[in-house]
């Protein structure tokens, strides 16, 4: 059985550990444990109270040994003993392990995923959890390099009438460690991503294939951007740097096509008022954008601060690399008082 690709981690900041009231000993089983995020739940909710095991297909069992909680030698029967199941899995394969797991559950057991999409995997363990099995879609907004979960967002997707015993406690279980919880429909949930993560992605890898195709020198071009466009830079190296499997993923999301369609037509739009040097209604379509965005002026001082910390943070480096022991141990040279 395939599932996740194999990422060793380092491990993180030892994390607070908070009474949950959960009952000691509940087990929890992460298919995909293994992996980068299977590998951070395994930590989080060890730290949480739960007693953990985790299953991947590698067998590297040498990954849970450094978490701290178990490797299960037999999937199904670990399956069949746990209090909770946490499906760690790529998108493409969620459907297919869910077919497999879930039918193994006891009555009581609660049976979770983390994946970016919500309607197909939460019609599938609907559908293939047995009778008195709860069901709650899980969707940490954030990936496994973070150190803590405090400040980030987890979205709960629990099944309609499925999901009444567990959802308060894993609620509970994200608040502690300081996580934003909120609570959505599959649909609703499917809709707000394809803008929030589908068509941002898509965007900032439009805008990285448009470098290619330009043979743009990047590396070159730094010397001349300013901070914002440099940071919005880093965002597209960001992306460029992780999984591109799990970012062609994102992109099935069922709502995505119609988002990506808009937006591939407003730039057809803004490209063809360019072109034919309609200034006034290039100036009129983005005076409508910024109606409909709103808080643009809260946007930019929020924006300010973080161009701020930016170059606070740029000076920084700079100091760093003009030190001795970065220099070979040459004196670093004075700075001028005036312009070079």
């Amino acid at each position: 059985m395939k599932t996740e690709p194999v990422e060793e981690m380092e491990p993180l900041v030892e994390m607070e550990t908070i009474d949950l009231n959960l009952r000691e000993n509940n087990r929890m089983l992460i298919v995909g444990g293994t992996g980068g995020t299977g590998s951070w739940f395994a930590r989080y909710f060890k730290d949480q109270g739960f007693s953990v095991t985790v299953w991947g297909p590698s067998g590297r069992v040498d990954v849970a040994d450094r978490i701290g909680v178990a490797f299960a030698g037999d999937l199904l029967a670990e399956v069949a003993k746990s209090d909770v199941v946490v499906l760690s899995v790529p998108i493409l394969d969620t459907a297919r392990v869910i077919e497999e797991v879930a039918p193994k559950m006891k009555p009581g057991s609660l049976l979770m995923d983390v994946t970016s999409l919500k309607a197909g995997p939460m019609e599938a363990m609907v559908k293939w959890a047995p009778e008195g099995v709860e069901v709650l879609g899980t969707h940490p907004m954030f990936g496994p390099t973070i150190p803590t979960i405090r400040g980030q967002t987890v979205i709960l997707v629990p099944a309609a009438g499925r999901c009444e015993r567990w959802l308060s406690p894993m609620e509970e279980a994200f608040r502690a460690g300081g996580a934003r919880v909120e609570v959505l429909g599959p649909q609703e949930h499917d809709e707000m991503m394809a803008v929030v993560q589908a068509l941002t992605h898509f965007a900032y890898i439009s805008i990285a294939s448009t470098l290619r195709s330009l043979e743009f020198d990047v590396g070159r071009s730094r010397r001349f951007m300013s901070p914002v466009y440099e940071i919005m830079i880093d965002f597209v190296g960001r992306i460029l740097a992780q999984s591109p499997e799990l970012y062609a993923s994102i992109q099935e999301n069922p709502e995505a096509r119609r988002v990506r369609e808009t937006y591939i037509e407003e730039c057809r739009r803004l490209s063809k008022l360019a072109d034919e040097g309609d200034i006034a209604g290039f100036e009129e379509a983005m005076r409508a954008a910024a109606l409909h965005f709103g808080g643009t002026e809260e946007a930019l001082a929020r924006s300010d601060r973080l161009i701020s910390l930016w170059i606070e943070n740029r000076k920084g480096e700079r100091r760093d690399l003009s030190s001795p022991a970065d220099r070979g141990g040459e004196p670093a040279p004075k700075e001028r008082s005036g312009p070079a």
